[in-house]
């Protein structure tokens, strides 16, 4: 699917990230200590994360 491909052209982290927020649930809190980084670390991550699949989601065509 073009999920797929798009969030394979991310970074390994940058797709752990987005897994454990979305498809796991976890908490920033519990992102933070799993990947050994602060809270608002995670969440900046989190956030660049979206935008990079965001990115790579519009070169598949989907937008919002």
């Amino acid at each position: 699917t073009a999920i797929r491909r798009a969030s394979q052209r991310l970074s390994a982290s940058e797709r752990e990230l987005i897994g454990l927020r979305l498809f796991a649930d976890r908490s920033f809190a519990d992102v933070a200590a799993r990947l050994g980084i602060s809270e608002p670390a995670a969440k900046m991550r989190y956030v660049r994360a979206l935008r990079a699949l965001r990115a790579e989601l519009e070169k598949e065509g989907i937008t919002r």
